[in-house]
């Protein structure tokens, strides 16, 4: 099992947000750079898109040097 320490949480507080610390909540460090357990968390969307974006650059990518005939 593994861990890690935030170093904007002080106590129970996000000192960046000024709330609650909710890792993954859009506003922290780690939104949209790490998939959370539970499948709830906003940053396993944002992952998501930012996947989906990335295949659909390289997609077009491989399109353009098909046309080139490359």
């Amino acid at each position: 099992m593994g861990g890690w320490t935030c170093s904007h949480q002080i106590g129970n507080i996000c000192d960046l947000l000024d709330q609650p610390c909710e890792p993954g909540m859009k506003g922290c460090t780690l939104y949209g750079k790490a998939v959370f357990a539970d499948p709830k968390t906003p940053s396993n969307e944002a992952v998501e898109r930012r996947e989906e974006i990335r295949r659909k650059k390289e997609m077009e990518e491989l399109m353009e040097r098909a046309k080139k005939g490359f």
